[in-house]
């Protein structure tokens, strides 16, 4: 037996899923006539030319396929690697408690386990409890097999087309039709897994993550995801593809509240802020899509293995309005063109029919004549340019074009020239010779379909290829040497002046204030502070503003009294007095938990920013400065920060100090709050100040 697949010391010891996903043995509970489920559960396997020992089990045959049939698993002349579970929710429970008592490490559950009476998830439950007792990994329940293609361990009671070769992709997905649909795709793009992970009682995306990050054949991981339910492991997972260098690309239901509503009832766990997902993939490269389409162009691009430098293309089209069509998307999804050298377009000038731009993107058709010659020299030019670092060659290869000379055959016979990775992009599927593109694919050069899943195919390979050349270390952590007096004081929920005083210690500059309480104390404060200043309930009141608990600048003693007197019949003696700073750049910091990854860094602008246009980003923890500086510069208000009429750029390492301070804080803090509300930080050329701040405890949330 191979060796456990370990995801990390923090995390619980996975299943080893080597004899799920490798048995060497079956035991098909439930095998049946040809035409019924579990009858073609085992044609598929047999069909399929796998390999391993086949053990049919049903008390109604004694022989089906030309092989016995055995009562039960206790009856089987081997204990199986594996218990394939293809029989009814009722006959569930009393299977799977053969199953662990016989000692099979392994077991794949096609039905939902719901109960029929009484608790619906009672068997479900008890699975899952023999399953963690002894050690059994479980594909599903709920879910439609798996396909381990290069042994030909193909678990489904679903057509499965005997031959299909495997390739470097693994697909695991909580949708069903997902999992069918993609790996029977029409533009050869393989798997070496394809899973079904379904309910995932015991084992769940994490696993298979991991056991497919150990395996030498995967180059990219395709993840169709409705829930995550072991965060832990998931963020494991998640880093240790970052560090291999293998790239998630990720479909995440649940982007729209509704989306995040259905995909709960689903699959019965929470779906989670979509933010959060944002935020987890920005930090491990996780390359999100927004269609299935969109999934199988950047999948086809990473399958190759490429990673491109420089971060720019060159492209070869046939049509100038096609060309402009390509230059307007590109431009809408960040798709950069490579800026060529004058050597080049010396090159391309010789090369092209007179009236041609030698531009990139080259449109390259002229008259007809000569297309072979022209076509070749002009994409090796192109390719010859330091400055490319993708080759595109976006035609689209109608079946009326099948004449020779064929866009394959202009090009296979100089594919050994290329420098650069070449990949074809069709404009309009529908008119695409499946001939031709199969002639490209079978040469090792992706063909994607479609310009806008093809150029956000590409521009997830570029900015993959910009993260796996990013520096990703957090500044390394040291405990505040006062933390046990600060965790202390943190026993009662902080009011804003405690709050405050609790982030200077972390380093944030807050503005000069001083509690009062009475009128003398207050004016005494204002007189020591200077004018103007704010004057606040100090009660304890967590929405001051809203509720009239805030006076703004108070130039005198007289302004002085009439608001203490306002606030003290309102709230009560105790206020705040506080400096009022001038107007400068506001801005929101602050943390916030997430019931399954835990704490993130939120950033943004205030005001107009934050409350209609929610310019936030929010970012996983621990966050590096080189992190915190991009999310602040792609907010769409950035150019405030950069000075906006006439007035003088703001101090960025002075936010982006207070933002690691904050983190800082998470670090040490981190078990005990549930929420930091810096609002605003008021962004100056010299610095940055925290004006307002709420401090939330995990166990007195507002």
């Amino acid at each position: 037996m191979q060796s456990v697949i370990k995801m990390g010391d923090s995390s619980p010891r996975m299943p080893d899923l080597f004899p799920l996903l490798r048995a060497n043995s079956v035991a098909i509970v439930g095998i049946s006539q040809p035409d019924r489920f579990g009858g073609l559960v085992y044609a598929n396997l047999r069909d399929f030319g796998y390999e391993g020992s086949i053990y049919g089990v049903n008390p109604r045959y004694e022989n089906l396929f030309g092989q016995p049939c055995y009562p039960s698993l206790d009856a089987l002349p081997e204990r199986p690697d594996l218990a394939v579970l293809a029989i009814p929710n009722r006959a569930l429970l009393p299977a799977f408690e053969e199953t662990a008592a016989l000692g099979i490490p392994a077991a794949l559950i096609f039905g939902s386990a719901h109960a029929e009476f009484g608790d619906p998830r009672a068997t479900e439950r008890a699975i899952a409890d023999l399953a963690r007792q002894h050690d059994i990994a479980v594909c599903g329940p709920n879910c439609m097999g798996f396909l381990a293609f290069a042994n030909k361990l193909v678990l489904s009671g679903y057509p499965v087309t005997p031959g299909t070769p495997p390739g470097h992709i693994t697909l695991i997905s909580h949708s069903g039709s997902v999992f069918d649909s993609l790996w029977q795709n029409n533009r050869d793009i393989h798997f070496n897994y394809a899973i079904s992970s379904g309910n995932e009682t015991v084992t769940t995306l994490a696993d298979y993550m991991q056991f497919a990050l150990a395996d030498p054949t995967t180059r990219v991981i395709a993840l169709f995801i409705e829930t995550i339910r072991d965060p832990a492991g998931f963020t494991s997972a998640l880093e240790e593809a970052a560090s291999r260098d293998i790239p998630i690309v990720a479909y995440k239901v649940g982007r729209s509240a509704h989306g995040a509503r259905l995909a709960q009832t689903h699959s019965g766990a929470l779906a989670g802020d979509d933010a959060i997902y944002n935020a987890l993939f920005a930090r491990h490269g996780v390359r999100r899509v927004q269609s299935l389409d969109e999934m199988m162009d950047t999948l086809e691009l990473f399958a190759t293995g490429w990673r491109v430098r420089p971060l720019a293309i060159a492209a070869t089209l046939d049509s100038g309005g096609e060309r402009g069509m390509l230059v307007d998307m590109a431009e809408e999804i960040g798709v950069p063109f490579a800026q060529i050298n004058d050597a080049t377009r010396t090159s391309l000038t010789a090369i092209l029919d007179p009236g041609l731009d030698p531009i990139n993107p080259l449109d390259a058709w002229g008259t007809g004549n000569e297309t072979g010659r022209i076509y070749r020299q002009a994409l090796l030019a192109l390719d010859a340019d330091p400055a490319t670092g993708l080759n595109l060659l976006a035609v689209d290869l109608m079946r009326a074009s099948d004449l020779p000379p064929t866009y394959p055959d202009i090009v296979l016979p100089i594919l050994p020239q290329f420098r650069k990775p070449l990949a074809v992009l069709v404009n309009i599927t529908a008119a695409a010779s499946e001939g031709m593109m199969s002639e490209f694919r079978a040469a090792g050069i992706p063909v994607l379909m479609g310009t806008e899943t093809g150029l956000r195919a590409i521009r997830h390979l570029l900015a993959y290829s910009a993260f796996q050349d990013t520096p990703r270390a957090a500044p390394a952590h040291t405990l505040h040497p006062d933390l046990a007096r600060l965790r202390a004081q943190l026993a009662a929920p902080p009011d804003e002046h405690t709050a405050k005083a609790l982030l200077a210690r972390y380093g944030i500059r807050v503005p000069p204030e001083q509690v009062a309480n009475t009128l003398e104390d207050a004016i005494n404060a204002a007189d020591q502070i200077g004018y103007p200043v704010a004057l606040k309930t100090a009660s304890g009141l967590q929405h001051k503003t809203d509720s009239g608990g805030v006076f703004l600048n108070l130039n005198d003693p007289a302004g002085v009294r009439q608001a203490y007197r306002a606030l003290e019949d309102r709230f009560g003696p105790r206020v705040l007095v506080q400096k009022m700073l001038p107007p400068g750049v506001e801005l929101i910091l602050g943390l916030i938990h997430d019931p399954q990854f835990g704490l993130f860094l939120a950033l943004g602008l205030g005001g107009v920013f934050a409350e209609i246009l929610g310019d936030t980003r929010l970012l996983a923890l621990p966050a590096s400065p080189g992190e915190i500086r991009a999310a602040l510069r792609s907010l769409q208000g950035a150019a405030l920060l950069r000075g906006w009429r006439g007035q003088p750029a703001v101090d960025e390492d002075s936010i982006i100090n207070a933002a690691l301070a904050l983190a800082a804080l998470a670090a040490d803090l981190g078990d005990l709050i549930a929420e930091v509300d810096i609002n605003p930080l008021i962004a100056y050329p010299d610095g940055a100040f925290a004006v307002d701040a709420l401090i939330v405890l995990k166990n007195a949330r507002i």
